[in-house]
């Protein structure tokens, strides 16, 4: 086969092709015919696919059923879980596709919405959302624009320019520590809470356990690229206690790119004193840049004479560039306002602005009580029902833990949770907006 073949056999672009031919394992060519044009074992190509673009590979089948999805019948129900299990199927993982992946899908209308729902009125009866067999297979099988490689990255073949002359080379990532880690010590390292911990380490993507544990390099590796505010928090935590890294630890260099300002637009210095630029609030709370510019947007909240919210600190004055504004205000503001933002970047654990309410962990909480809770304790006024709805529609508040007609005692009409799992989940928030996806 040549590039050209492969592209359109596979539904691919010669780019693609191209791209695929730098990984790992990637069948070798050779110069065939009078043209000498490069061409590959088409079996090969089709094989290596399998193993590592199944979407692709899927493409290049002459097969309604080109995953081998299970036969039967195409009103059968199925469950989410089955539905996540095909999934991963589809994309060539070793196991199922977290379910808040997939609701993630239903709330932008990639899968259709359950076929049955319980208390539908239909038979036979259902106690939780079914879909049909032919709509789960219709989402499997889908067009996907886009895929991820499925390849290690510790095998990539990385290309890159080479360092001109003069230029030092790039340094290895070198571990910032040894040894080996479990969830308790992943949680205390990072100031996060234990459930928060366990969820990290069920991530796509979060190192392996071995026999004693997490490796704390590769921790210290993963955290830093996919959970930036919490590595920065536990990088000024170390700063304050003494406890900085080694010299010639390039983790450590690539932290301090990551959290130090940029050269002019970072810090600057009026009379010897740091400011802040609109550009470089974010970076010094450990939020994301545009975050730090909607909260130079903030404006002053009142109800009649009482002032519910200050405005943001306003700029300083005699700048001729960007708007610049004194850190003292700055931090004043954050740690009134954005009390989560502020324990994280101070290192000092999730703040509430009000205490959570007495009660048995073991009470039942419905969906309104949950904004009740989860507003008074991080806003200090409850959530809006349109708000609470919104996040457990996207999967930004755990699951349920009791739903109408699970068989339990006692019966319950909707969803609901045990307080100790709203409690868990908001001393485990780490900051204003940060919600992550179900794990």
């Amino acid at each position: 086969m040549t590039t050209q073949d492969i592209a359109e056999r596979y539904a691919a672009t010669e780019k693609n092709v191209a791209y695929w031919a730098t990984l790992p394992g990637f069948p070798e060519g050779w110069p065939q015919g009078p043209g000498r044009t490069l061409v590959r074992e088409a079996t090969e190509v089709d094989e290596w696919l399998r193993k590592n673009l199944t979407v692709h590979w899927a493409k290049g089948q002459d097969s309604g059923n080109p995953f081998g999805l299970p036969a039967g019948k195409p009103k059968d129900l199925v469950t989410l879980a089955d539905i996540c299990a095909w999934e991963g199927k589809a994309l060539g993982r070793p196991g199922p596709v977290p379910e808040a992946t997939v609701r993630g899908y239903i709330s932008r209308k990639v899968l259709a919405a359950p076929d049955r729902k319980p208390g539908d009125g239909k038979q036979p009866e259902v106690f939780d959302r079914k879909w049909f067999r032919e709509t789960a297979y219709k989402f499997v099988n889908r067009e996907r624009k886009r895929m991820r490689r499925q390849v290690e990255a510790k095998d990539a073949v990385v290309t890159e320019p080479a360092p001109a002359a003069g230029d030092a080379p790039p340094s290895p990532a070198l571990p910032a520590r040894s040894g080996y880690l479990d969830t308790r010590a992943i949680a205390t390292t990072y100031s996060v809470s234990g459930p928060t911990a366990k969820a990290w380490t069920r991530t796509d993507g979060f190192p392996s356990a071995g026999d004693d544990g997490y490796d704390a390099a590769e921790v210290d590796e993963w955290v830093r690229r996919h959970r930036s505010r919490s590595w920065t928090a536990a990088r000024r935590r170390a700063e304050q206690a003494g406890r900085t890294r080694p010299a010639g630890d390039s983790s450590a260099d690539v932290l301090d790119e990551q959290v130090a300002p940029a050269a002019g637009s970072a810090t600057e210095s009026q009379g010897g004193d740091e400011v802040l630029t609109a550009a470089t609030v974010g970076a010094r709370y450990g939020v994301s840049e545009h975050t730090g510019r909607q909260w130079t947007k903030v404006t002053e909240k009142r109800e009649g004479r009482k002032i519910l919210r200050r405005a943001f600190p306003a700029p300083l004055e005699g700048r001729s560039d960007e708007s610049a504004y004194d850190p003292s205000d700055v931090d004043a503001w954050v740690r009134e306002y954005r009390p989560h933002v502020w324990a994280a970047y101070k290192g000092t654990g999730p703040a509430l602005v009000n205490p959570l309410p007495e009660g048995d962990l073991l009470d039942l909480l419905d969906i309104y009580d949950f904004a009740e809770v989860l507003g008074m304790a991080t806003r200090g006024e409850p959530l809006a029902r349109e708000t609470i709805t919104a996040y457990h529609a996207r999967g930004q508040v755990p699951y349920a833990d009791r739903t109408a007609g699970d068989g339990k005692k006692p019966e319950v009409f909707s969803d609901h949770w045990y307080r100790r799992t709203v409690y868990e989940f908001v001393l485990s928030r780490r900051g204003s907006g940060n919600f992550g996806a179900r794990s």
